[in-house]
């Protein structure tokens, strides 16, 4: 099982530039020592797959399957990840899946957006992978993304604490973990039912669906069978139905016959316990009623009426009910 919680040590030395200032040094400085000094050590380079389910075959399982445990926590992703690996078999991988931007390598990482993505880029090699196609690889451009594709980076090299404003890290306390980039479906349709947020059209819940299974596939493929996951499609950026989410990622681990039994542990992680996209959905869509003059359908101001539930919470209440 995954471990309870993370701890990553870093500098006490105060020390607050601006994001973009990061960014060059991360550019100009880190990772060029990287590139020459531990060439041998870890990759800089991606691997692309524009159709993961159509380019991925695994091979049939011969054994009987349990349901993969499912651990849901606040922290940071990327520490998670590395605290989970330093306290396995040194043979043993997790990877992050990291949602991405799919028209350019980390989004807008230099200017100090500050989106899970681009701050991964401002504290790690993860630009660098994301830009540079590995020896062999089908395509010469990764972006832009297609509407499934993902992109699997073996040695993300971490250098920095989940402070990306931080100081580097002594370089003996740097460590890597492999990441799967894929863009998560970006502000769908959703309406309300019953009081359930839904997704107003098949196909965007389809979509993301099949980038949840392809972002599965690309770690199965590369070996990797433990996973850590952020807010994957939540949160402001992508406001997906959190029910919607949960639903299908349990749909796709445990009912997919592609999928199914192979992954052997998923932890979500949350950086901020109290983001609640339900919330950010429910005020838009009061937002939009009301613009257009119209009262407040009764699903919806119920809804409105109740406490907000985090991201983290309904995840907890579903994959771990009983803690």
């Amino acid at each position: 099982m995954p471990p309870s919680g993370p701890t990553v040590g870093g500098s006490s030395r105060p020390f607050r530039p601006k994001a973009s200032e990061i960014a060059h040094e991360t550019r100009r400085t880190i990772i060029p020592l990287i590139k020459t000094k531990y060439a041998d050590r870890w990759k800089t380079f991606s691997y692309y797959y524009e159709e993961p389910m159509a380019q991925i075959t695994l091979p049939p399982l011969e054994y009987s399957v349990e349901p993969t445990p499912f651990a849901v926590f606040v922290g940071d992703p990327v520490n998670y990840a590395l605290h989970w690996m330093e306290s396995q078999n040194p043979s043993t991988r997790v990877a992050l899946i990291c949602a991405a931007n799919e028209k350019r390598a980390g989004g807008d990482w230099v200017t100090g957006v500050a989106g899970y993505e681009e701050r991964l880029c401002r504290r790690s090699s993860l630009s660098a992978t994301l830009e540079t196609p590995g020896p062999g690889s089908p395509t010469p451009e990764a972006f832009p993304m297609s509407s499934t594709g993902g992109i699997f980076s073996e040695n993300v090299v971490v250098f920095r604490t989940e402070k990306d404003r931080s100081e580097p890290l002594d370089e003996e306390l740097w460590r890597d973990l492999p990441v799967c980039s894929v863009p998560p479906v970006r502000w769908p349709k959703v309406n309300i039912n019953a009081g359930w947020l839904q997704y107003s059209f098949a196909g965007e819940r389809r979509m993301m669906r099949d980038k949840i299974m392809g972002a599965l596939a690309i770690c199965l493929a590369n070996g990797i069978a433990n996973v850590v996951v952020g807010d994957f499609g939540l949160g402001n950026g992508y406001r997906n139905p959190p029910y919607e989410a949960i639903a299908m990622w349990n749909e796709v681990v445990n009912g997919d016959p592609a999928i199914r039994g192979r992954i052997h542990n998923i932890a979500f992680i949350f950086e901020d316990g109290c983001q609640s996209t339900q919330r950010l959905i429910l005020d838009d869509l009061a937002k939009k009623e009301r613009r257009a003059g119209a009262s407040l359908p009764p699903f919806l101001a119920a809804a409105l009426a109740e406490e907000p539930i985090s991201d983290f919470e309904l995840f907890r209440q579903y994959f771990m009910p009983s803690q």
